[in-house]
């Protein structure tokens, strides 16, 4: 990436990849709001938030660990990074051995779908290429849902990189113009912490 280009945070690859607009309504409108998902969602985040190491099972887990990817101009911080003893694994002098690491992101509850939402998709997604990069191995990721209790893994392709690469993109786009995308067609906005602010202001514009 150029690096005369604005730096993208992982956090707003996820907004703009669940809603163009209401990322515009947080991003460069300076607006905000929160509902019962947004709360659950804080809720499971406490520990992560922490910024604590632990050793759980012979397992060392870190919280909020800040990552990033030059290349991809890219920054952010993921909730959980796991090491787990591999001799195929690389050198982390800080826990005296070679490691395989995991991305672990908490979300509050599993998709009705079987696969994950496009914007948690391209929000691991993110936080894999700038772990990856930091690190210099091929971090394993996974979400963990805490209504079930449970990691589920993820695998990307190609075309979920050439995604990410038009998402970030288009960022750049709107952050340098300062415009507020449209709301996309059959978006889903019922359970949208925005919805309160971002309907009225539709119905303004197109009254």
């Amino acid at each position: 990436m150029n690096s005369s280009e604005p730096s993208v945070s992982i956090r707003d690859v996820q907004h703009f990849a669940y809603c163009p607009h209401r990322w515009g309504l947080i991003r460069i409108g300076c607006d905000w709001s929160e509902n019962v998902f947004v709360n659950k969602a804080k809720l499971l985040h406490g520990r992560a938030d922490s910024g604590t190491s632990v050793s759980l099972r012979g397992k060392y887990i870190e919280h909020s660990v800040r990552v990033y990817n030059d290349e991809w101009d890219l920054f952010g911080v993921l909730d959980c990074l796991q090491f787990e003893r591999d001799v195929h694994g690389i050198e982390i002098p800080k826990y005296g051995g070679k490691f395989r690491l995991t991305i672990v992101e908490y979300k509050p509850s599993r998709p009705k779908r079987e696969s994950a939402s496009f914007a948690d998709r391209m929000q691991l997604l993110a936080q894999k290429l700038c772990a990856d990069s930091v690190f210099q191995t091929d971090c394993a990721v996974c979400f963990y849902y805490g209504d079930i209790r449970k990691r589920v893994p993820v695998s990307f392709t190609a075309e979920d990189e050439d995604a990410l690469k038009a998402i970030v993109r288009e960022i750049r786009t709107c952050t340098e113009s300062g415009a507020i995308p449209p709301v996309p067609k059959k978006q889903y906005c019922s359970g949208c912490s925005m919805k309160d602010i971002c309907l009225p202001k539709i119905g303004e514009r197109n009254a």
